[in-house]
């Protein structure tokens, strides 16, 4: 496997790493906001653009990578319930706002999804995107 190959899969999982590390900070900043004090919701607000183009860069990174199946479509879905995220907070009323917290949760199931599948590539081995000794679609390249 070439030199570039190996550094944009240890990329990928380290921006899928980095995605999962956000989620959970999103959620404790939320909570700071809804627990301890209103105005901390300004954080829970602002970080989340910090981080949301983040699967859209995995995206394109699985086409240098080679990165191949599910580890390349991931992240377009990862990047659109980021954009529900917006959606559920700024343009739905009444209980129906309650998707937000849902949608997190999807948000941090998928990343931890990402995270687990890739990151044998940050330990520096080739075995990322295998569920299975006999699966090889994830993996060619």
């Amino acid at each position: 496997m070439s030199i570039r190959t190996r550094t944009v899969r240890w990329i990928y999982g380290l921006l899928a790493a980095g995605y999962l590390v956000c989620i959970v900070l999103q959620v404790f900043f939320a909570g700071l906001g809804i627990l301890v004090d209103p105005d901390d919701l300004r954080l829970h607000r602002v970080f989340a653009n910090v981080f949301e183009f983040v699967p859209v860069v995995m995206f394109l990174l699985s086409f240098a990578g080679p990165i191949r199946g599910s580890l390349r479509w991931w992240p377009l879905a990862l990047f659109a319930l980021t954009a529900m995220q917006h959606i559920t907070i700024q343009n739905v009323t009444g209980s129906l706002r309650a998707l937000h917290a849902v949608d997190a949760l999807l948000l941090f199931g998928l990343s931890v999804h990402l995270t687990r599948r890739s990151w044998p590539w940050l330990l520096g081995t080739n075995r990322a995107g295998k569920t299975s000794a006999s699966e090889s679609g994830d993996m060619k390249g």
